[in-house]
């Protein structure tokens, strides 16, 4: 992919075409089609269940911190619009629902009073019905490879650089989530086919309506690529924040298969060489 991006960075393309074509470039990477998304989806794991919650476990230490990474990128937009703009998906991010969102929600039947509470207590609600104790996981060290996942993303959010942050949250995140949380509804399903839609919905919820926050960051993005720093920048973050989430789940898959009774364990090296999916 950075062959690519090295080749858009130069293209004469306009902002808009730009931004797009980052977009689909993050829509085709390695993250976003991620072979363990895939084993997740399609019940590979002799223990569905017990694999999500692992997973799970490890995801909501990034996920929690949602809120301060959107924080982070808000204060280092120079623009005082590029600041009130995203201060609305904050502002969803904490439990507000617009009527204009109301309306978005009730079409795809999710009842706003569901989500009228901050996402990462709709997470904790989540992990809470699958049987998980949250202060117990909170009182845990992560995984290393989680904490170099959300360390890195941390640092790109609080770059000096506008555009690397919004090429993370923005290209990187918010435009290709609901790609990512397709499969994992299907696996949460499989797993747990009598979960209520009030304890699985912040999962609904960005697979279904997030197109909101990634349409505000993509118009940021666009004003920020008229310049070959902005470009440079968008597609620095964008790559950085794919490679880290793509090495999570590198570790994540290795760390499921060594749990799985079924499956042999393999080093890194060997992700998915003894996988159909691999």
């Amino acid at each position: 992919m950075d062959t690519v991006l090295s080749h858009l960075v130069d293209a004469p393309l306009s902002a808009e075409e730009f931004v797009l074509a980052l977009q689909a470039q993050a829509a085709q990477s390695r993250a976003v089609n991620h072979p363990l998304l895939l084993a997740l989806a399609q019940r590979e794991f002799s223990r569905p269940d017990e694999a999500l919650k692992d997973f799970f476990s490890q995801y909501f230490f990034y996920s929690y911190r949602f809120t301060q990474y959107l924080c982070a990128v808000i204060s280092r937009l120079e623009s005082p619009q590029h600041r009130a703009v995203l201060a609305g998906n904050l502002a969803e991010e904490t439990g507000h629902v617009d009527p204009e969102h109301e309306a978005a929600l009730r079409g795809v039947g999710i009842d706003p009073e569901l989500v009228r509470h901050p996402h990462p207590v709709l997470f904790r609600r989540f992990l809470e019905a699958i049987g998980l104790n949250v202060p117990h996981l909170l009182s845990q060290a992560p995984d290393v490879a989680t904490v170099a996942w959300v360390e890195t993303f941390q640092d790109l959010c609080r770059s000096p650089e506008q555009s690397q942050g919004v090429g993370a949250l923005g290209i990187a995140t918010e435009a290709v989530v609901r790609f990512m949380y397709a499969h994992l509804l299907t696996a949460i399903h499989h797993a747990w086919p009598q979960l209520s839609l009030r304890d699985r919905v912040f999962f609904d919820l960005h697979a279904a309506v997030d197109d909101d926050h990634a349409e505000v960051l993509r118009g940021i993005a666009v004003s920020l690529a008229q310049s070959p720093s902005g470009r440079m920048g968008l597609a620095v973050g964008m790559l950085r924040a794919l490679d880290a989430r793509a090495n999570f789940f590198d570790h994540m898959l290795n760390r499921l298969r060594q749990h799985d009774t079924a499956a042999p364990a393999v080093g890194l090296d060997g992700l998915g060489k003894d996988r159909k999916h691999g």
